[in-house]
């Protein structure tokens, strides 16, 4: 065998507990395999290395009886009715068996939340399919002969303490194969609490979807914070943000919605619509160097004000609508924090506004437009699913 470039610790960093199980020197040496097959050019070693040791931990995975991996595709499926995004699911595909197409998948969500390439990264490019071939040809070989784990086995089925439910909510949220990634540039600054606010992993679940998917048992709603209820608003702010979401309708014939060309039109909107005071104090002067906005109300949330976004939206009543400014920038409505609020970026996609969302350079407009949520919650986690 090759030089080893990946050692028992790099293994232990993406697993549960911190003493070697029998099976594991097994997958180590695995990984080491994926890595010199990994010859993609380009790639720093560190990536490779992920990329090695997320396929060995996906292959463990399959035939270990973790789940995790069922645990997206099942929820990929009930979500959008279909067990991947991007690639395409056909006869030859085997839910509960290793899979080229799984491992594309794992390549370009590993590959894309490293950060390492300045646009989005295509998911079918051929550098993700050529190493996908290579991963597959090794793992298909291992799958007959690789060891089961048994300490994964059903591993989030039950919890024996506080301790050891805290240990395994930890794993899931941040240091699993299929987690990590997502986590990356958080891990360090998220408090233990914290992980049950901030949804985790390529389709952005919160700790507690994550727990009802992959177990049935009820003894995980004695954690505290786990499940936590939708907050109660306050009754004087559930009036007043039903009162907005009134005069807002009022004033609009029932439309929810409304884009404003310059804060003049925003001003007058807040003080003619919305009877606010007609002052700098109620007015929002701070968003005069702004060049347009989109206003929506909710009779439980009130209002939310977007910005500088309007030509990106093909709205049949927004004036602003520039189709060549859409192709160039309506992508970005995906993938850049705080860009559009969670609440607009859903009504656009599921109304079909974005229409020109494409990936950089106008390429592959079929397969973002198919994909178009994944690809918010995927890039946006919490700006996306958060509230």
């Amino acid at each position: 065998m090759k030089q080893k470039n990946i050692y028992a610790n790099d293994w232990l960093q993406i697993h549960p507990y911190t003493t070697l199980q029998p099976s594991d020197i097994y997958f180590v040496e695995l990984a080491n395999r994926l890595f010199h097959a990994c010859t993609t050019t380009g790639l720093p070693e560190a990536l490779r290395k992920k990329l090695a040791l997320y396929a060995s931990a996906y292959l463990e995975d399959q035939i270990s009886g973790l789940q995790l991996w069922q645990s997206f595709t099942g929820e990929h499926q009930r979500l959008y009715g279909t067990m991947l995004p991007f690639y395409t699911i056909d006869a030859s595909y085997y839910p509960d068996e290793i899979n080229e197409e799984d491992l594309r998948f794992l390549i370009w969500n590993t590959w894309q939340k490293a950060g390492i390439t300045s646009s989005y990264l295509n998911p079918e490019d051929t550098r993700i399919t050529n190493l996908a071939q290579s991963f597959y040809s090794i793992l298909d070989k291992a799958y007959e002969e690789a060891p089961e784990n048994p300490v994964l086995k059903n591993y989030f089925a039950s919890f024996d303490s506080e301790t050891d439910a805290d240990r395994k909510l930890t794993w899931l949220f941040g240091h699993t194969y299929l987690t990590e990634p997502s986590m990356y540039p958080y891990i360090n600054h998220v408090a233990p609490n914290d992980r049950f606010i901030m949804p985790t992993g390529p389709l952005a679940l919160f700790l507690h979807e994550w727990i009802s998917i992959l177990s049935d048992n009820t003894d995980w709603k004695a954690i505290k914070g786990l499940f936590t209820e939708e907050p109660v608003l306050p009754p004087h702010i559930a009036a007043a943000n039903e009162k907005i979401y009134r005069d807002f309708t009022e004033g609009t014939d029932g439309t929810s919605i409304v884009y404003l060309n310059g804060y003049g039109e925003l001003r007058r909107f807040l003080v003619d619509t919305l009877h606010w005071q007609d002052d700098d104090n109620h007015t929002l002067p701070q968003m005069k160097a702004h060049r347009n906005f989109i206003l929506m109300t909710n009779p439980a949330k009130g209002i939310l004000l977007a910005k500088d976004i309007c030509e990106y939206i093909a709205d049949k009543n927004n004036p602003m609508y520039d189709h060549s400014l859409a192709q160039a920038n309506a992508f970005r409505l995906l993938t850049e924090e705080s860009l559009c609020p969670p609440d607009l970026l859903t009504y656009c996609i599921r109304n079909g506004l974005l229409p020109d969302a494409s990936l950089p350079e106008g390429k592959n407009t079929d397969l973002v437009q198919k994909n178009l949520d994944f690809i918010a919650r995927h890039a946006l986690l919490y700006y996306y699913r958060g509230d």
